[in-house]
């Protein structure tokens, strides 16, 4: 969500640092969905706040819109997509990378409950810029990626996912899975000290393996 003011607030200045209003990172299925958000202000450049504004935008709307960045600030939506068995990473049928290799085929499509919690944030976000004076308040389509998260999912039995607690693959005692493609969800929240987390854990568990022997 951009909002325009009346005057400067120089959202491009600065170091660019979050600030995260969590009002709605909670389970309260009374507002048409499950799961929550956060909404998080930010302190873009131009370009970057190009980038977002309308990813691949142009025209007399879009330029008219950047015209004013000097009195615009944005938040974004960080919320919990739910998993979708049709979702998937698969290998190229038919195009190749440089070497010759299948390159990544990645199919996503929003569940229902995605969609209805994209527009709640979306009147949210808008309601707060017009509470604290905005001219012009408008949402913006969801950027084509963020934090890649899934496909090696965490489960206790191997025909329910790829790893165990421990990022140890269930087929595989030596190899293991340290990324956010561990999770099962995304969450309302930034994925970083969960997976660091779960990292630490995995090292410590790597570590007493490896003094016991197994592996």
């Amino acid at each position: 969500v951009y909002a325009v003011f009346d005057k400067p607030v120089h959202m491009y200045r600065g170091t660019t640092m979050a600030g995260i209003i969590r009002d709605e990172a909670r389970h309260d299925p009374s507002r048409g969905f499950v799961g929550g958000y956060e909404m998080e202000t930010l302190s873009l450049g131009l370009p970057f706040m190009a980038a977002f504004l309308n990813p691949g935008g142009w025209g007399r709307s879009f330029t008219t819109a950047l015209d004013h960045y000097d009195r615009m600030a944005g938040l974004w939506i960080v919320g919990e997509d739910m998993p979708r068995e049709e979702n998937r990473i698969t290998l190229h049928k038919d195009e190749k990378d440089e070497h010759g290799m299948p390159i990544a085929d990645v199919h996503f499509d929003d569940h229902a409950n995605d969609t209805a919690m994209r527009d709640h944030a979306y009147k949210q976000g808008q309601a707060l810029y017009a509470a604290v004076g905005a001219t012009r308040t408008f949402p913006t389509p969801p950027y084509p990626s963020t934090h890649n998260l899934g496909t090696n999912r965490m489960s206790e039995k191997a025909a329910d996912g790829v790893v165990n607690k421990h990022g140890q693959t269930h087929d595989i005692k030596n190899l293991f899975v340290s990324d956010g493609s561990q999770f099962t969800t995304g969450g309302a929240e930034n994925p970083t000290l969960t997976i660091v987390s779960l990292a630490i854990r995995q090292a410590d568990y790597i570590a007493t393996q490896m003094s016991a022997k197994s592996i």
